[in-house]
């Protein structure tokens, strides 16, 4: 796992509010290797191409969004306090002390959150919206507004660190260790049966944008996308959660092609990859709900990777897992490439 661990520190140490280019090109540079075409369109997703043997092949999309949390500037104060609207589903009690990177002009520039003293803090206080929370970069009014343009990005600092065991934690996981999953797959790949097309999309968080434009591009007889979902921690509610180090999570959703999700726990079982179910009665709040109502529609799964402390700057997840996911979208098109034989 080594590859992935390195892979996936390189994702995750990378800028990637929304449309920002940091991740993009660092997606770039590692998927290049493993496909025949690549490409980024208007909206800034990278579309990739592995070619099948036959233009009559069907193809397959795997998807993961790269895009994460982060904030926009939206008022400087006359102390060159920065203040800023959430972009994505910011958690607001993680916000307090922590350390970010501003996106200026020319250059980004370091600050903090600023947080009350306990000393001073009266007994009544309430946790401050994150419209009403500062950053402090170490700049007066003047300075900031020269080099921080109203509207630059604000991003968590990376902080990519191993835990105990194969447990990494960092910001923006959600969905990086997707991306590394799907590098992951397509270094697994040996026949050419099946064309596979990539997505690595933007704007998940605001609303599955990127996946969308991409699934109509592509137009893919079949999606695998690969997402996180919540894996249990002491305080969350164990029906509601996956498990770490138990593998895959195989998504079954009314919005999802229940064959292809049985095709899943089948291959898991047959392959003895890791697994466990992930059951959603409505959709899935991820972009297998935008593919797979793209063009005429799309037979759509959804491979999620478990994950702690999700839209915080310190998500978690088992190397082991995206490891499973990977060896699973793998395993999956290389049955659908011999069913091609037939």
């Amino acid at each position: 796992m080594n590859t992935i661990d390195r892979e996936l520190e390189l994702l995750c140490s990378a800028p990637g509010c929304a449309s920002q280019g940091g991740v993009v090109e660092q997606a770039i540079k590692l998927l290049t290797p493993l496909v025949d075409e690549i490409e980024q369109d208007a909206l800034g997703n990278i579309l990739a191409v592995r070619h099948a043997e036959s233009s009559e092949a069907k193809t397959v999309l795997l998807e993961a969004h790269m895009d994460e949390i982060g904030f926009m500037v939206t008022s400087i104060d006359e102390n060159g306090y920065l203040f800023v609207a959430p972009i994505g589903g910011v958690d607001k009690r993680t916000v307090a002390t922590q350390p970010v990177v501003v996106y200026g002009k020319e250059n980004c520039y370091n600050g903090v959150f600023c947080s009350v003293p306990p000393h001073l803090k009266k007994e009544s206080y309430t946790l401050p919206e994150i419209t009403d929370t500062a950053i402090d970069v170490g700049m007066d009014k003047e300075t900031a507004g020269i080099r921080i343009p109203l509207g630059s990005r604000v991003g968590f600092a990376p902080n990519y660190t191993h835990l105990n065991g194969s447990v990494v934690s960092s910001k923006s996981l959600d969905n990086r260790c997707g991306m590394a999953a799907v590098l992951h797959c397509l270094r697994q790949l040996k026949s050419r049966r099946v064309r596979v097309a990539v997505s690595f999309s933007v704007q998940e968080e605001l609303g599955c944008r990127g996946a969308a434009v991409a699934a109509r591009k592509i137009s893919p007889d079949y999606a695998v996308v690969t997402d996180v979902s919540f894996a249990l921690s002491h305080d969350a509610d164990a029906r509601k959660c996956g498990r770490m180090r138990k593998g895959a999570m195989i998504g079954f959703s009314p919005v999802l092609d229940k064959q292809m999700s049985e095709q899943f726990v089948l291959l898991a079982r047959d392959q003895a990859i890791e697994y466990q179910l992930e059951i959603m009665a409505e959709t899935t709040g991820t972009d297998a709900d935008v593919i797979s109502v793209s063009g005429m529609g799309v037979r759509s799964a959804l491979l999620s990777i478990p994950l702690r402390y999700m839209h915080t700057p310190v998500e978690s997840v088992d190397l082991s897992d995206v490891k499973a996911v990977g060896d699973l979208m793998a395993a999956w098109i290389e049955w659908k490439g011999a069913l091609a034989d037939e």
